[in-house]
């Protein structure tokens, strides 16, 4: 049995020890990070169970993330405070019930504060479902976890050990499906019987459609059931992998990976990628829910969709809710007035504030080029990549392509060391501009490719494949080659604070105070580091798999991750804010040192059964909306936050019937 703990709690415990390595300006800079996507819009986790409560709907996913909506336009994200996986979810007699990686359980009953079990176990449970008495949870060995609450679990030792991977209840009876075409059933959560599948295809996800249960699994293997006991195969046409399934009595759904499969009123089955008029994007779906006469379908990189129809007659139409880029970012620098993110298919970014994203036209010859990076003066910026390809732009917001190329090497380094432009390259190019337009190449004692150019007091640094690193200090007119005492390739250096810094492949990190003696560094990552910059005291830097390593020092580092395990490019500081970009089109950001805008509560009104509040304040910045009768004893309310650009929440808190005559309000900042 295992009781109920904070997971706020919980998370101070895990960082205390890295906390106290900070604590010299701790005031100054938040550790561990807060992070919040910025693109793909309204997040890029990735989202693998989703559940519906009248018009609210919560999406889970990995890192433990947690979105809520209301109308499927807006999405709020709830601080779990745990970095778990989070693959399951449902309501349990209101009661919000997550499950997920290693045992993880959560709950919540108000949606604002969310409570995290232990359950001693290392086995990922990987669905969760409920009857009206009965919360069921499955996962890995066969494992299955039974309560009356939520809050106090029992394990089952069922007569089969294959793995599971979903349940579902038909109000009644459980199902849970899994490896090698398990297939087993219970009528109260304790005795299970393995019921014949006919298949040893792994099946992936089970639901209850009103008035039938469905299965399907990989290949697009699909079985059927009234009752949860006699299975039949059924043929849905799908090929590839099935994650998700969603529907009602004469309407029902199945997705996965790069299909999307639709029965109504007892029809055949139909593509939708093929067949609908406005066909899904082609993508990887692995959750599916239907609310209302609505499906929302969602998967990899946050992608949700929307299926609806306004009569029975039309076919479903498909929406994305959001059209956010989801191309590969390389890298991101800051002007003195926007962020500009470059990556595949010419994509630019540009942002003012690092929270709202616009995407910038570019030539279309430069349409199928990967831009790799991006950088320059405050004149002129200069994005490159393949082939040689330049864009220019005096403005993040018109670019031009420059032509002819200076060279058909693919060019990754760009900078300004005051006087001119540097561009760095395959082959050993290095490039030198006055203006960004006449290009002279240097001589180079390297055909290494060079992936990062960078200019500091000593002169210029150049550093790339398999530990290359050239120094010049006559303008980058001639390079001298010097020890990095690594083969490694190194992605990046840059002059950060006091020091060089340099970060590359299997967590290598060299630092140099001038450029010619290079000191190597314990990370603590094989992840392959691609990008560094510091603020605010603190050196940070951003590598594959989600690393995010912070350092007081530039010598013991700390690994905080992020809000996901994809692959980050492209890291930049200002202003208080880490700005990253990466795989899929993700950027995230943090307000690593916090934002001192006062919060005011522009506007209140009191109706019937509501309070509603206008408050003002700086993006990202969390409080706590606290009430007091006597301005001696305050109350903790919802724990809300200034989400997009404009600064601005409109907040409708439910009062009842019995709402006290007078009360005070104020907003009590988190940090």
């Amino acid at each position: 049995m295992a009781g109920p703990k904070t997971s706020r709690r919980f998370e101070r415990f895990i960082f205390l020890a890295i906390c106290f390595a900070f604590m010299h300006h701790a005031v100054a800079v938040s550790i561990p990070p807060l992070w919040r996507w910025s693109n793909p819009t309204p997040h890029g986790a990735n989202i693998v169970d989703q559940a519906a409560n009248a018009a609210l709907t919560v999406q889970v996913g990995e890192r433990g993330q947690i979105f809520l909506s209301d109308d499927w336009e807006t999405w709020t994200p709830r601080d779990s405070y745990t970095t778990a996986a989070l693959r399951g979810v449902t309501f349990f007699n209101g009661r919000l019930v997550i499950t997920g990686e290693a045992g993880t359980i959560m709950f919540a009953d108000d949606l604002w504060n969310f409570h995290g079990l232990t359950l001693g176990t290392a086995d990922w449970l990987e669905s969760v479902a409920a009857s009206t008495n009965l919360v069921v949870a499955v996962g890995d060995n066969a494992a299955i976890y039974t309560s009356t609450n939520a809050v106090n679990w029992q394990r089952i030792t069922p007569a089969f050990a294959n793995w599971l991977r979903s349940v579902a209840c038909n109000g009644s009876t459980f199902v849970a499906v899994g490896e090698s075409g398990l297939i087993a059933s219970s009528q109260n959560g304790n005795m299970w019987q393995v019921r014949t599948s006919g298949t040893t295809t792994h099946l992936n996800r089970v639901a209850w459609l009103g008035d039938h249960f469905l299965v399907v699994g990989d290949g697009g293997k699909a079985l059927s059931s009234t009752n949860g006991n006699q299975w039949t195969p059924v043929s849905l046409g799908a090929t590839n992998y099935l994650f998700a399934l969603a529907g009602v009595t004469n309407s029902h759904l199945a997705a996965g990976d790069l299909e999307v499969r639709l029965a109504e009123e007892g029809g055949a089955w139909s593509n939708q990628l093929a067949a609908a008029l406005t066909p899904p994007p082609a993508w990887t779906y692995y959750s599916a829910l239907w609310n209302s006469g609505y499906y929302l379908l969602a998967g990899r990189s946050g992608l949700a969709v929307e299926g609806s129809k306004t009569n029975s007659a039309e076919p479903v139409k498909w929406q994305p809710l959001s059209e956010s880029v989801r191309s590969w970012l390389w890298s991101v620098a800051r002007t003195p007035s926007h962020y500009v993110a470059v990556g595949d298919y010419g994509t630019i970014l540009s942002s003012p504030n690092g929270v709202d994203w616009d995407l910038e036209l570019v030539p279309f010859t430069a349409t199928n080029a990967v831009l790799l990076g991006v950088g320059g003066s405050s004149n002129l910026l200069l994005a490159v990549g393949t082939q040689g390809t330049v864009l220019w732009g005096t403005n993040v917001f018109l670019w031009n392509e420059l032509s002819p190329k200076p060279t058909t090497n693919d060019l990754q380094g760009v900078c300004h060391d005051g006087t001119q432009f540097i561009l760095a390259g395959g082959n050993g190019t290095i490039l030198t501009s006055p203006n960004g337009t006449n290009w002279t190449r240097q001589t180079t004692p390297t055909s290494a490719f060079l992936m990062s150019v960078a200019a500091f007091p000593g002169g210029l640094v150049a550093v790339g494949q398999a530990g290359v690193i050239l120094t010049s200090t006559n303008h980058g007119v001639s390079w001298t080659p010097r020890v990095s005492g690594t083969t490694n390739w190194l992605s990046q250096a840059r002059w950060l604070n006091d020091r060089l810094v340099a970060v590359g492949q299997n967590g290598c990190l060299l630092t140099s105070a001038d450029g010619v003696q290079w000191r190597t560094n314990a990370s603590g990552t094989t992840a392959w580091l691609n990008a560094a910059d510091f603020i605010e005291d603190t050196w940070c830097i951003v590598g594959n798999q989600g690393t995010v390593l912070g350092s007081p020092n530039a010598t013991n580092w700390f690994n905080f991750g992020t809000l996901t395990k994809k692959s980050l490019y492209g890291v930049t500081a200002y202003n208080g804010q880490l700005v990253t970009v990466g795989s899929e089109g993700a950027i995230l950001r943090s307000q690593l040192v916090p934002d001192p805008t006062p919060i005011q509560i522009a506007s209140f009104e009191r109706k019937s059964g509501m309070n509603v509040f206008l408050f003002t304040g700086a993006t990202d910045q969390q409080f706590r909306l606290q009430s007091s009768s006597n301005l001696t004893a305050w109350t903790d309310g919802a724990l809300l936050e200034f989400l997009d650009g404009s600064g601005t929440l409109l907040f409708v808190e439910d009062t009842g019937t019995n709402a006290p005559p007078a009360q005070f309000y104020r907003a009590w900042r988190t940090w």
